[in-house]
């Protein structure tokens, strides 16, 4: 008897916060189930990680397709730790099984978040609100990580984030941005300003700058290698571009705030948390830059350490994280 825990991305794949997050129940949750865990990641295994090991039994889907499908079928159970955001033959195959479902984030808010912005295109590929809801329906138990309230019915168990840097705020009035390039980032307030952009450049610069016709002159940008991450993290710049819309957690808020960067949030995450340097706009973001860039040290390291202490005192209970989960795993 095994139980199947379906995903997209994990181990070597880290391509997105929903990957983390897979690596983080490989290692935390994994020991404690109580049913046998095989891992399915639905994806071809990336070159150079042949040798990679997981700590659990592993397929990738891109291996053997056939194979892939029938241990979906034998399985007692099917938990979903990230899907596809389109249907997949080896879920609506065995939907009678899915015990769990983990909601990263919400469609339904990707698609308003695209309708209402500024950019000139709006864009984030491969979604189907349908399929979405589909999903959570067929789901026993449908789990939201997010900070904000959703349509579909869910159990809450909000992500966390563990400070490992706690570096002081820097004192560059550089502007950075580390985040996927999809149109709910808003990588488009960046555009003719001076700043570092760390990001899948591929992306970036056929989207952004080629079909969008951005002026993207005064960036630097750099394509997104996880060993390259702390290399960027200590180039010169100290104001972090976190403007997301419709995030649901936003690891890489926290992670810029742990390594000493203050974020420019958007006005909708976490929003009854008191912080000025909010924007909803291209046009507001650039004038928040320049706030920021003419406050003094003492006024955006009080902000910075409000925000840090917001932060660790209500999303850093890792404990509370892993029993929630085996709840759900070990009912």
């Amino acid at each position: 008897m095994y139980d199947v825990y379906y995903t997209t991305g994990g181990g070597p794949w880290v391509n997105a916060g929903t990957d983390l997050w897979v690596n983080d129940f490989l290692e935390n949750v994994v020991p404690h189930l109580k049913v046998r865990p095989v891992l399915l990641i639905h994806r071809t295994k990336p070159k150079g990680f042949e040798d990679f090991e997981f700590p659990i039994e592993t397929h990738w889907q891109g291996d053997n397709v056939g194979e892939f499908e029938k241990i979906c079928d034998g399985a007692r159970r099917i938990n979903i730790l990230h899907g596809h955001y389109t249907p997949m033959k080896a879920i609506v195959n065995n939907k009678d099984k899915i015990h769990s479902n983990i909601l990263h984030n919400s469609v339904d808010h990707i698609l308003k978040s695209q309708v209402v912005t500024d950019a000139r295109i709006g864009w984030h590929p491969w979604l189907d609100s349908k399929w979405e809801m589909d999903v959570n329906e067929w789901a026993t138990h449908s789990i939201w990580v997010g900070l904000f309230d959703i349509l579909i019915k869910n159990e809450v168990i909000n992500n966390y984030y563990e400070f490992k840097h706690n570096l002081p705020l820097s004192k560059s009035n550089g502007l950075g941005f580390a985040a996927r390039c999809e149109g709910r980032k808003n990588p488009h307030y960046l555009e003719n300003l001076k700043c570092f952009i760390f990001t899948n450049s591929f992306e970036f610069n056929t989207f952004w700058k080629n079909a969008v016709g951005g002026n993207y002159d005064k960036a630097k940008i750099y394509h997104y290698y996880g060993n390259f991450k702390n290399k960027f993290y200590d180039m010169d710049w100290g104001i972090s571009h976190s403007a997301f819309t419709s995030e649901p957690f936003g690891y890489g808020i926290f992670e810029a705030v742990d390594r000493g960067k203050l974020p420019i949030l958007h006005s909708t995450w976490c929003k009854d948390f008191e912080y000025p340097y909010r924007v909803s706009s291209k046009t507001q973001f650039v004038d928040i830059y320049n706030k920021v860039c003419n406050d003094t040290y003492e006024t955006k390291n009080y902000w910075f350490n409000k925000i840090k202490n917001y932060m660790i005192d209500n999303y850093s209970n890792k404990q509370l994280w892993i029993e929630s989960l085996l709840n759900i795993y070990n009912i």
